[in-house]
C-alpha cells in the first residue's frame, strides 16, 4: 500500500504561520483523495476509482392472486391475476371467457394460455362477471370496464404497466372485450353513470377477439348465407342466448338489440388496434361478425387485423395454440415491450 499523503492548509501573515488542519488522507497510488498530490507514480501506473454502482432494477417474483374483488356489488365481481418475474412493470391481458353470458368461469383462461402470455412476458386478470341469471345486458359489460379500471388503479402494487392494457375475449366474451375496447372512457350506456365518469381510465390499448358476436340481429341470416345449419334454437328466437341476455327477443329488432349492436359505437377514430380472428368453418358465430367489424373501424380510421382460419369451427380447439401465437405476435407488435425499469412502488 502507498504510504498517506500528508497536507497543512497555511497561512502566512506578519511572518508567522497559522496551521489551519493537518489531514491524513488515503491515496491511490500515491494520489491523495482530497488533493491533487503525485507520490513517486508513473503515469501509467495511475488508475481512476470505481465508479459508484447505478440504482439496479428491483426484481420482483411470479405473482399469483386469486379472487380479488374488483368490485362489491357481486359475488361474481372477482379475478385471478398472474404476474411473471421480473424487473419491470408487465404489460397486462384481461381475459373475458366465453359461454354465451349464462355459463363460463374465470378459471377457463387454459393453463396453456396463461403459461404462454406470462412466458412472453404479459400479466394475465382472467376475469368473472355477472351472468344472466343474476344481471343481463349491459351488466357483464360494466363489470369487465370496472375491473380494467380497479387493475389500473391498482397496478403499481401488482408491478403492471398501466399504459399497457390489452383485453382478450373468446366468444361472449369477445363481445364484452370489443365493447371495452370500443367505448374505452366515453361515457356510453356501458358505463354504470354517464353523468359521474370515472377518475381511473378503463381504456385499452389492444383489442384480441376470438371468434366474436357484435351484431345480434344478423347472426341467423349470415348463417343461412355461410351454409350453416339453422341454429337451434335461432338467435332471434326469444329463448336464444342472446335473447335472454337482452331481456327481450333479438328477432323483434327492440331497443335494447339495436343499442347492443356494437358496430353502432364504433366511434370516429378508434385508438386501439384490434385483432379479430375467426374461423371459416364457425356455424355458432359467422366469421361474417367479424368480417363486419372490421369494415366498420377500418371505415371509421381505426386499425385492424383480420386473421380467417381456414377449416376452424367455434371453439378452434385444433388451431388453439396457432391463434395464440398469433394473438402474442399481435401483442409484441403494438404494445412493443420497454427495457426494464424499476418498480416505483
Amino acid at each position: 500500500m502507498p504510504q498517506a499523503a500528508y497536507y497543512l492548509s497555511h497561512w502566512a501573515a506578519n511572518g508567522r504561520v497559522l496551521i489551519v488542519s493537518v489531514m491524513r488522507m488515503p491515496t491511490i497510488c500515491g494520489v491523495a483523495a482530497a488533493a491533487v498530490v503525485l507520490a513517486g507514480c508513473s503515469p501509467t501506473e495511475l488508475v481512476d476509482p470505481e465508479p459508484l454502482p447505478e440504482t439496479a432494477p428491483v426484481p420482483h417474483a411470479e405473482d399469483r392472486r386469486f379472487d380479488l374483488d374488483y368490485a362489491p356489488g357481486s359475488p361474481a365481481q372477482r379475478l385471478d391475476l398472474h404476474v411473471p418475474a421480473g424487473t419491470a412493470p408487465s404489460p397486462l391481458v384481461v381475459y373475458l371467457h366465453g359461454g354465451h353470458w349464462r355459463d363460463g368461469d374465470k378459471s377457463e383462461v387454459e393453463r396453456d394460455v396463461r403459461g404462454e402470455l406470462l412466458k412472453a412476458g404479459y400479466a394475465v386478470a382472467s376475469v368473472n362477471y355477472r351472468l344472466t341469471a343474476e344481471a343481463r345486458w349491459p351488466a357483464a359489460v360494466q363489470d369487465a370496464k370496472a375491473a380494467v379500471r380497479w387493475l389500473r388503479a391498482n397496478a403499481g402494487e401488482y408491478h403492471l404497466d398501466p399504459h399497457r392494457f390489452a383485453v382478450v375475449g373468446s366468444s361472449s366474451g369477445g363481445y364484452l372485450a370489443a365493447a371495452v375496447a370500443l367505448t374505452g372512457d366515453r361515457g356510453t350506456i356501458f358505463d354504470t353513470s354517464r353523468a359521474d365518469p370515472p377518475r381511473t381510465s378503463d381504456a385499452v390499448q389492444a383489442a384480441v377477439l376470438w371468434s366474436a358476436p357484435v351484431d345480434f340481429g344478423s347472426l341467423d341470416r349470415q348463417a343461412e348465407a355461410a351454409g350453416c345449419p339453422p341454429a337451434v334454437p335461432a338467435h332471434g328466437a326469444a329463448d336464444s342466448a342472446e335473447s335472454a341476455w337482452l331481456g327481450e327477443p333479438v328477432g323483434r329488432g327492440g331497443r335494447k338489440a339495436r343499442a347492443a349492436n356494437l358496430l353502432s359505437h364504433v366511434p370516429k377514430r378508434p385508438k386501439p388496434p384490434f385483432l379479430l380472428l375467426h374461423g371459416t368453418a364457425d356455424c355458432t358465430v359467422p366469421p361474417a361478425q367479424s368480417q363486419a367489424l372490421h369494415r366498420a373501424l377500418r371505415r371509421a380510421g381505426g386499425t385492424s387485423t383480420l386473421t380467417l382460419v381456414k377449416g376452424m369451427d367455434h371453439l378452434g380447439t385444433r388451431y388453439a395454440k396457432a391463434r395464440l401465437r398469433a394473438t402474442v405476435d399481435f401483442l409484441d407488435r403494438t404494445l412493443s415491450r420497454p427495457a426494464p425499469q424499476p418498480h416505483t412502488s
